[in-house]
């Protein structure tokens, strides 16, 4: 089959590596990752998310599209009808109005509260109710925008006369926020992929473990271990039967340390830049997600927990910041393991660490550039 990632990054090359060996891959992607990798058959530089992404289906035909990123996936969302209809090819993400919804973390928290799904006290701000929900929520907690990627803008408050001070900075950058508990972790905390069928069925999970991450205590992952939890998955499940979600799925889940409750924190309509943790432990998300979209017969994969996941370039920025850098277990200097594996090194596309270097070094130039 033809395939069409959109998106580079991680994630693009994540997805090249699952599928290249059974079909013909190209991506939409500019970085020199993707742009150098083995994994893919074409890749397309000069193409936006835009007509020129629609004039490309007018040249080529593709049978699975598989958008990957912040970006590309509210794009191919709003235009899905359009594109299954008149190009005949299988959009896989999920419908505008839901992919609002989640990536609305104030609609989405509000969504979890009507339906008993667990997860952290959230009440929406604004300038005259920042009392009120200070009550209701408590402290410490967290300003949250409603929309931002990653960690952006959230904030840690202990008290009133901290969130009244801080409160409009965030605000003005990001737009609307909410209150959030803060579910106190600062050691770990929990990745779910899943990926769920038209009618209801569940073709394959990973748990991911995320015990070292950059910013520390509060950023992505740097160093990861896959992990069973049937508990988690069975909250996650149930999130995603009262969505009527189709498709691929990502959730971020922490623990409270006192009394070891689950909470939901945010769901991501996409795969994550750690999808390689769920292939490196039996589990191809991107086939199976090509499988169901052309209503194939889905292989059945065996999930095999105890897989170590590095992103040695991050993990590098952790050791550098991390007060535990000698007393982190697995150890920071052990690289070579039979369950290691890079997140960002493929040992089937040796050029993914040294242009992922070239381009790291390349952005610190321009940074300090526009700094003098």
């Amino acid at each position: 089959m033809k395939i069409l990632i959109v998106g580079g990054g991680l994630q693009g090359l994540s997805c090249g590596e699952s599928l290249y060996e059974r079909h013909e891959v190209s991506i939409v992607a500019k970085d020199l990752m993707c742009r150098k990798s083995k994994f893919f058959h074409k890749v397309y530089t000069d193409v936006e998310m835009d007509e020129s992404l629609l004039s490309l289906f007018e040249k080529e035909h593709f049978d699975v599209l598989i958008p990957v990123s912040d970006k590309t996936v509210p794009y191919i969302s709003k235009n899905k009808i359009l594109i299954e209809g008149k190009y005949d090819i299988k959009c896989t993400c999920p419908t505008e109005d839901l992919l609002a919804m989640v990536g609305d973390k104030h609609a989405f928290m509000a969504f979890c509260a009507e339906n008993d799904i667990p997860h952290p006290k959230t009440v929406a701000l604004s300038e005259n109710t920042t009392d009120k929900a200070a009550v209701s929520v408590g402290f410490p907690s967290l300003i949250k925008p409603d929309f931002s990627v990653g960690a952006r803008g959230i904030t840690r408050v202990d008290s009133l006369e901290e969130l009244e001070k801080k409160y409009p900075a965030v605000r003005e950058r990001f737009g609307a926020c909410t209150l959030q508990e803060l579910v106190e972790n600062e050691e770990y905390y929990y990745n779910v992929m899943l990926y769920r069928t038209k009618d209801g069925r569940f073709l394959g999970y990973a748990i991911s473990k995320i015990i070292r991450m950059y910013p520390v205590h509060a950023g992505s992952s740097s160093c990861l271990v896959t992990v069973e939890n049937d508990e988690i998955l069975r909250i996650c499940k149930d999130c995603l039967d009262k969505l009527n979600w189709v498709g691929m799925a990502d959730f971020d889940v922490l623990q409270r340390l006192d009394n070891g409750e689950y909470k939901i924190i945010e769901i991501n309509a996409r795969v994550p830049a750690s999808l390689r943790a769920a292939y490196i432990s039996g589990v191809n998300f991107p086939e199976i997600i090509v499988r169901n979209a052309m209503n194939e017969e889905v292989p059945h994969d065996d999930y095999q927990q105890g897989k170590t996941l590095r992103y040695l370039g991050l993990d590098i920025m952790w050791l550098l910041k991390s007060p535990k850098r000698f007393t982190a277990k697995p150890s920071w200097l052990r690289f070579i393991g039979k369950d290691l594996y890079y997140q960002d090194i493929f040992r089937q596309d040796p050029s993914s660490w040294w242009t992922w270097l070239a381009e790291g070094i390349g952005k610190i130039t321009q940074r300090n550039k526009r700094l003098r």
